[in-house]
């Protein structure tokens, strides 16, 4: 990763300031991220801030913030003018609507396959090969070979390990990458705090939506479907953690849990899907991209959004969910008879392209 640090500092060195933008939910992989970004720019004197297009939904991620004094922008516009491009870190896509083409973008370091949407970078470092964003921003900060104070140290390596355990799922699925990222970052670490963070129990938000989950319980073939219905924003990530409680609980290849979520004050309402497989066959990020661009998955899980601001005032709610679930049950039941058969065709045509080549 020595190469892939001089490139990210070449990229960065070009600006002298720079907007850090969770364009996602702000979970704690993308939070540590972005707060390590932020300190290795400011060890090299170039201004910048973090800023998040969503609040936080989980006390995890609310006392990851408060207890190391991450400094991150809610709801806050970027002052276009204030600065000269911008890094995404731990997203799929790193076009960013609030900023609409104004600035380019000078990194893009994520742990998923890269957007069809996506717009260039000056650097891009995009890799599915490690369980999280926080690995690849640990190893750029251990080969730039920093002197942080112990205290900057001690804070971004708390993050960046819970970022790594969190997108890992507890280092259940950890590579080597992962590995060296966590051998790096123990030292410093304070582990106290990441003991604690872990003792926190379930919400009832997350316990409320496992619940309707299962009552709501749709099994096609080895798929399971969990409609939920209408969810506050500051609750969402709540649907991610009540897939994971449905995943371990049921014996499906492949959980989808899905709701709509209501942003009063912002006027935005849209359907959220998270999805979990704890099989290796199962390519979820192939399964999104053939519903929609506007998501993206790695092994074991992914996720997708689509806008319904349109019908945020329908006086038929109980309608509109209705058809909302009704169109999202079709869809997977049709994706499910299809998925199989196109992994297969798609292993046929590799074999015979690599005939070819040995006739060749």
């Amino acid at each position: 990763m020595k190469k892939e640090a001089e490139l990210f500092l070449q990229a960065v060195q070009k600006y002298k300031a720079l907007a850090v933008f969770i364009p996602g939910s702000p979970d704690p992989d993308a939070i540590a991220s972005a707060y390590t970004i932020k300190l290795i720019l400011d060890h090299y004197s170039i201004e910048s801030a973090i800023y998040a297009e969503r609040k936080l939904s989980l006390p995890q991620n609310q006392l990851l913030i408060d207890r190391l004094e991450i400094p991150v922008n809610f709801d806050k516009d970027i002052n276009i003018q204030k600065y000269e491009a911008y890094i995404v870190p731990d997203f799929q896509n790193n076009r960013v609507e609030s900023i609409g083409g104004k600035l380019p973008c000078a990194v893009h370091i994520d742990h998923h396959a890269k957007s069809s949407d996506a717009v260039p970078a000056d650097y891009a470092l995009l890799r599915t090969d490690v369980g999280s964003t926080s690995t690849l921003v640990a190893l750029i900060l251990q080969n730039l070979d920093l002197e942080l104070s112990a205290e900057d140290m001690a804070v971004a390596a708390t993050a960046l390990m819970f970022g790594i355990q969190t997108d890992t799922d507890r280092y259940n699925h950890i590579n080597p990458l992962d590995v060296e990222a966590l051998s790096f970052l123990s030292g410093f670490a304070d582990q106290s705090f990441l003991e604690n963070i872990n003792s926190l129990p379930p919400t009832p938000e997350m316990l409320l939506y496992y619940n309707k989950g299962i009552g709501n319980e749709v099994v096609y073939k080895d798929w399971g479907l969990y409609g939920i219905g209408f969810v506050d924003s500051k609750n969402r990530d709540s649907i991610a953690l009540a897939a994971d409680m449905i995943l371990k609980n049921r014996n499906h290849s492949l959980v989808a849990v899905f709701a709509v979520i209501e942003n009063p004050r912002k006027s935005e309402m849209y359907l959220d899907v998270s999805l979990r497989s704890g099989s290796s066959s199962v390519d979820l990020n192939r399964i999104i991209k053939r519903i929609t661009p506007n998501g993206g998955g790695r092994q074991y899980k992914g996720a997708y959004q689509v806008k319904l601001d349109y019908f945020r005032n329908t006086p038929e709610k109980e309608m509109l969910w209705k058809l909302i679930e009704a169109t999202t049950l079709d869809i997977f039941r049709r994706n499910r008879d299809t998925y199989y058969k196109a992994g297969i065709e798609s292993l046929y045509e590799n074999i015979k392209d690599k005939v070819k080549n040995l006739i060749k």
